[in-house]
């Protein structure tokens, strides 16, 4: 089987950014390109207000590119130091489910791989696993292609 487009969903957290290096590094080797998704499941204004960017007066549209331009800056930093020749990444946004939208987005590329990032398996986590589910759980479920899952600090 050859690997030719590994997509990486991220949520710009520490782990995804792990999984974003693995992804990176194993595309280089394989002269593949990476998808690099994020998915947002929150409307735009709820993201707005959590980051802070919500003003007295501003407009949906201003909102919108406040938003927008958050995203754009967190992709920046998840790419910052990769030499574009080395490797092609294509970024996106979807809007969403992740748990839904990340298999669909696989399926519509054709990805060969999808490696996601997880938390480490402390007692809590496996606990919130098994009560809410966790993305990387319905990705491996749900996934029409193989799964390389980075596991994030265990300590936490």
């Amino acid at each position: 089987m050859r690997i030719e487009k590994i997509l990486v969903p991220t949520d710009f957290s520490e782990n995804a950014q792990l999984a974003f290096d693995e992804a990176y590094n194993l595309a280089r080797q394989l002269g593949a390109k990476l998808y690099l998704l994020h998915v947002q499941d929150e409307s735009t204004l709820r993201t707005a207000i959590k980051e802070g960017l919500l003003h007295p007066g501003a407009t949906d549209e201003e909102v919108q590119a406040q938003v927008e331009k958050l995203t754009e800056m967190r992709f920046s930093r998840m790419l910052a130091g990769r030499i574009p020749s080395e490797c092609p990444v294509e970024h996106l946004t979807r809007r969403g489910d992740p748990k839904v939208t990340i298999p669909d987005y696989a399926n519509e590329i054709k990805a060969d791989m999808v490696v996601v990032g997880k938390h480490g398996a402390t007692a809590m986590t496996r606990i919130k696993t098994a009560l809410l589910g966790s993305v990387a759980e319905a990705v491996i479920r749900k996934s029409p292609c193989p799964v390389l899952v980075v596991v994030g600090d265990r300590k936490r």
